[in-house]
């Protein structure tokens, strides 16, 4: 059963398809790596003070549905705005927010302001990000 408790470390998104190393720290909880027989890919990004930092990722889709979580550092959670892309249109807004992005629907982030946690969950075979990304 030991194996069913998963290690944490922090990597860069450069590992990635259509990704490359972005702002603040990327924690990997579950991927094909320390969860090879998982179908849930999960990682967390802490950041902070940002303040409109580039693109780090490419609009692109999966096959199967995923979620974003948008945690701020204050206490009720607000503190960190971000921008959502689905499908052709950005969406902006401040945290606490969770975003469900449905199975082959274009999409994208980007931090706008403040600190906290964004976490990105992927349902895909093998905790396989790269093998279900379009």
């Amino acid at each position: 059963m030991k194996e069913l408790i998963l290690d944490v470390v922090a990597r860069s998104a450069e590992e990635l398809i259509k990704h490359k190393k972005g702002p603040g720290t990327r924690y990997v909880f579950s991927d094909h790596n320390n969860n090879p027989e998982g179908s849930i890919y999960a990682i967390m990004r802490t950041v902070e003070d940002v303040d409109n930092p580039p693109l780090h990722i490419e609009p692109h889709n999966h096959e199967f549905e995923s979620l974003f979580i948008f945690k701020g550092n204050k206490p009720d959670m607000s503190g960190l705005v971000a921008e959502v892309l689905l499908g052709d249109e950005w969406h902006r807004f401040e945290s606490p927010k969770t975003v469900r992005i449905p199975a082959g629907l274009n999409h994208n982030y980007r931090f706008v302001s403040g600190s906290g946690e964004y976490w990105n969950i992927v349902l895909t075979p093998g905790a396989e990000y790269n093998r279900t990304i379009r």
